[in-house]
């Protein structure tokens, strides 16, 4: 079998090594202490939120197949929620969602990535590829540490394309393509409380705010009941305060969120800012995934897409298709 190295482990990583399982030995690099990238969870005993994807539209059969086991086995449920829409702070729709295309996690947002990995593959935690050298045909890793890997017959790059363009070679066939892709930010402010006045709603959406999400999700462990309450801001604000202050953008954050919402936010026990700094990307794209033959580089990611789960999935399945051809 062919030796393959991908890098990146969020959701087109882990789908790319569970798909080709047992059809080549496959090495998965992830510059974290753990999987999942956006589909994160950000634990805070007893405190624990789901500070990236809150939830994912299951549109495609093949994507709902594919997850079919994370449903029966209660990783994934149908999302359930209240929701307000606030222009001009004050609230302008209420809705009840309840749809089953649309899904979140049971608990854990990673979990859903945790759950496609088997001992079918490995992955290298907190290694983070700085560069890639083509040697004799084959392929070597290198991180930072300067410890390389390999040799490889091919490289699938899952990760952002802004980090991807820095270790890929300047001839590589569709790096224009990728240079022209652009990435939205986002601030994720996590509050943890033990006492809290309930919102009406589950879920608020911000228009023309700093402000643009929040959702609130109580959990009980051991009969108390603990409030995860989570604030992402628009993508204006985040590129505008790119290098603020992280106590200033916190105390904005919740300053405005009080106001609105006419509540108290400073009686929280656990306070963390999270950056995303390549949350979204700025437009759908149609690309799959691109594969260089001469190389044999594939560059893929939701990215490709249209930046959802779904589209990281698809863009690995399309990757896998045409990988597949050559092996």
């Amino acid at each position: 079998m062919q030796n393959v190295a991908v890098i990146g482990a969020g959701i087109t990583g882990i789908t790319l090594a569970n798909l080709l399982q047992k059809k080549v030995n496959l090495t998965v690099f992830e510059k974290s202490r753990g999987v999942g990238g956006r589909m994160a969870t950000r634990r805070a005993e007893p405190y624990q939120f789901n500070h990236g994807t809150q939830y994912f539209k299951i549109e495609n059969k093949e994507f709902k197949n594919f997850l079919q086991p994370l449903i029966l086995n209660k990783i994934i449920k149908p999302l359930e929620a209240n929701q307000i829409e606030i222009l001009n702070k004050e609230v302008i729709k209420r809705t009840k969602i309840f749809n089953k295309q649309y899904f979140t996690a049971e608990s854990k947002m990673n979990s859903v990535v945790k759950y496609l990995i088997n001992n079918n593959f490995s992955i290298k935690l907190l290694c983070k590829i700085e560069k890639i050298i083509k040697e004799n045909d084959k392929w070597f890793v290198i991180d930072s540490g300067q410890v390389s890997f390999g040799p490889y017959d091919w490289l699938i790059i899952t990760i952002p394309p802004n980090q991807a363009k820095e270790i890929l070679y300047s001839n590589f066939k569709f790096l224009d393509i990728i240079k022209k892709i652009k990435m939205r930010s986002c601030y994720s402010l996590m509050l943890g409380f033990d006492k809290f006045e309930e919102f009406d709603f589950d879920t608020a959406l911000f228009l023309e705010e700093d402000v643009q999400w929040l959702s609130i999700r109580k959990i009980i462990l051991e009969n108390k009941e603990y409030y995860n309450l989570l604030i992402n801001s628009s993508y204006n604000f985040a590129e505008q305060n790119i290098n603020g202050s992280k106590y200033k953008i916190s105390d904005h954050l919740i300053k405005q969120v009080s106001d609105i919402l006419k509540c108290k936010l400073n009686n929280y026990e656990h306070k963390a800012l999270h950056f995303w700094k390549y949350a979204m990307s700025e437009k759908n794209n149609s690309l799959g995934s691109l594969l260089d033959e001469d190389f044999k580089i594939i560059v893929c990611g939701d990215w490709c897409m249209n930046g959802k789960v779904e589209g990281g999935f698809l863009s690995a399945k399309d990757a896998v298709n045409k990988l597949l051809k050559y092996i």
